[in-house]
């Protein structure tokens, strides 16, 4: 509340936030308005579902890339390294992992801004937004690229040694069908549930390349709601992240019958 109102510019506040009923219903209603997204912002006035409507295509266009990219990029360089163990590209690949691992996700961000910033400056988001967009989508990209490969070779060189592996090589079979079509999908249970697991990092990252570089997405939104105290945004945006973490989980089991028949519910 400004600490200019008189008494009564406090009681009018109070009554129009409905902040002067018994807290029972102030608690009821708040959680049905998140579950509802129809929470009002207490700085614009705006429902929630307006506001997501408006920002949500800058955050997809920033996390769905990262994760299908992230993904394909970690998936194949950890078959081939896998495939060449004990060789140099073995080698170079987990030293590379784990110096990827060692690198503050910070000093990505900070790295990559002084690369191009000359060509595509932060605050210039909103002159160039497809042009600017492919930084914060490499910088997410490569930042979990070395966690990734490091879990996926573990896994993969798990079934490398199985004979079936070898009963492919014997009968001449090329590599990216041994890989890609055998392995792969003896791998894929663990793969999954890694890549699920990923997700909330994936968006604490975007929230933090989105404030970074000045991205007008729901993290952005989510960092000046809670500068702000706007308790309506902040409980609607974390209900929302919760939401889609859960129905992650829940694909990621009914895939688990496609990939392995042995576990699917009669």
């Amino acid at each position: 509340v400004n600490p200019r109102l008189g008494e009564e510019g406090r009681k009018v506040w109070r009554e129009k936030r409905g902040l002067d009923r018994p807290w029972p219903v102030q608690f009821a209603d708040h959680l049905v308005s998140s579950v509802t997204f129809q929470g009002e912002s207490y700085q614009t006035k705006e429902k929630l579902t307006t506001i997501i409507r408006k920002r949500v295509g800058y955050s997809l266009a920033l996390t769905v890339p990262a994760l299908v990219l992230g993904w394909i990029s970690a998936m194949v360089i950890s078959c081939f390294v896998a495939y060449y163990r004990d060789t140099w590209i073995d080698r170079l690949g987990v030293l590379l992992s784990v110096l990827g691992m060692c690198v503050p996700f910070l000093a990505y961000m900070i790295l990559g801004q002084w690369l191009v910033f000359n060509i595509y400056p932060p605050a210039a988001w909103g002159l160039r937004y497809r042009g600017n967009i492919y930084l914060p989508i490499a910088i997410s990209v490569i930042a979990g690229l070395g966690a990734s490969v490091r879990f996926y070779r573990t896994i993969i060189l798990d079934q490398i040694n199985q004979d079936y592996v070898r009963t492919a090589r014997a009968k001449g079979a090329p590599l990216t069908t041994i890989l890609f079509k055998h392995v792969l999908r003896n791998c894929m249970l663990p793969i999954l549930t890694n890549l699920v697991m990923a997700i909330p990092f994936l968006i604490m990252g975007s929230l933090i390349l989105e404030n970074f570089f000045g991205i007008p997405g729901l993290g952005g939104l989510l960092i000046d709601s809670i500068t702000r105290r706007d308790v309506p945004i902040i409980t609607g945006l974390t209900y929302l992240t919760s939401l889609i973490y859960v129905i992650s989980l829940l694909t990621t089991d009914l895939l688990y019958g496609v990939f392995d028949p042995r576990i699917r519910l009669n």
